[in-house]
């Protein structure tokens, strides 16, 4: 990311997190737009707001430890005064992630400034795009090869085992960076879409 660049995103941990997490998100920052990473410490959430607060960005995103893996993706929205605090917008719950250096085929990203989202064809995935795009701050596309994006994530439907399958490609290549997401479920707290394993991805309500 440029210097002269705000920061739009911080990512961060649960507290206690593993290796592997912080693995994990030293490879989302890669391909979230403008993405800092941030020690989570002994912070609290209302110590990430001000944080969020000072550095002007637009999100603060979490991800959490289940069973020394990465379990919980969630996103949260800084208030503006007068309002304060973090609100969530989003969560998603993986069942399993594979990060860029567990696929040979990978390439490193190196601080996207614009994220795309593929738009699936009609169907329950599109949902998921539009609550990939306002959580990730992105641009929904219609292409990989669309101009000025410079990460673009595919979803594609999961089979029995899981809800959908995030992927990242690096777009001057077309070779995947980033990691895997394999998700188990989620819920878009803005739009109320809902997503569960067993029942695939439901409307939402109205």
């Amino acid at each position: 990311m440029d210097s002269a660049e705000k920061p739009l995103i911080i990512v961060t941990t649960s507290h206690r997190p593993t290796q592997r997490v912080r693995s994990f998100v030293k490879d989302l920052v890669s391909v979230l737009p403008r993405a800092v990473r941030l020690t989570r410490g002994k912070a609290t959430l209302r110590d990430l707001y001000y944080e969020a607060m000072g550095l002007g960005v637009r999100r603060v995103v979490v991800v959490s430890t289940w069973k020394g893996n990465p379990g919980t993706i969630r996103v949260y929205e800084p208030l503006e005064p007068p309002g304060e605090g973090l609100r969530e917008i989003l969560s998603l719950r993986l069942a399993g992630v594979k990060l860029s250096r567990e696929r040979p085929e990978a390439q490193r990203s190196y601080g996207a400034r614009v994220l795309g989202v593929v738009a699936p064809p009609p169907g329950p995935l599109a949902g998921l795009a539009d609550s990939l795009v306002r959580g990730f701050l992105a641009r929904l596309v219609f292409s990989e090869e669309e101009p000025g994006v410079d990460v673009a994530a595919r979803i594609s439907p999961g089979g029995s085992e899981y809800v959908a399958v995030i992927d990242f490609v690096c777009t001057g290549s077309g070779r995947p960076c980033g990691p895997l997401l394999r998700l188990a479920g989620g819920v878009d707290h803005v739009s109320g879409l809902r997503l569960h394993r067993a029942r695939g991805v439901a409307a939402a309500p109205g």
